[in-house]
């Protein structure tokens, strides 16, 4: 990778991952179930505006998830999405986080154990069918898969 490093050097760039744009097929549906069922807070709303519409949900601190309206994309239901396997949001108590998630109608696809023999990983699908994931900090540099 000796031509990498003289484009961009020996510097770390990258420190987190910012944000995750995700298109939907119906903003409404996306915003109601990313800020109704998830608890994301509505940063910015752009679905008043024309053109593409985009919008921006997070934490208290900063917005995590962008999304894009194409209303000619397909609802997919299928093991990857477009090349994404899923996306993975980290909570403070991933069991209690699942039963908020279950009162909400969720329903799980995969729950993973961790090696205590308890829950910690909770996986389910949004609206048009992108895998999701809740989990609790591992302290692990590396995450379950």
């Amino acid at each position: 990778m000796g031509w990498l490093n003289k484009i961009v050097g020996k510097e770390k760039m990258i420190k987190n991952l910012d944000h995750v744009a995700i298109i939907v097929s119906d903003m409404d549906r996306a915003i109601e179930f990313y800020t109704e069922v998830l608890g994301l807070r509505l940063i910015s709303d752009g679905r008043s505006k024309r053109g593409e519409k985009k919008s921006f949900l997070g934490t208290k601190s900063k917005a995590i998830v962008a999304l894009s309206e194409d209303r000619n994309r397909a609802i997919q239901k299928s093991e990857y999405l477009a090349g994404v396997n899923h996306v993975a949001f980290e909570v403070d108590d991933a069991e209690k986080s699942s039963q908020i998630l279950k009162e909400r109608g969720v329903e799980f696809i995969e729950i993973k154990l961790g090696d205590d023999g308890k829950p910690n990983a909770y996986h389910f699908l949004d609206p048009d069918g992108l895998e999701l994931e809740i989990c609790g900090d591992t302290g692990e540099e590396v995450p379950q898969y």
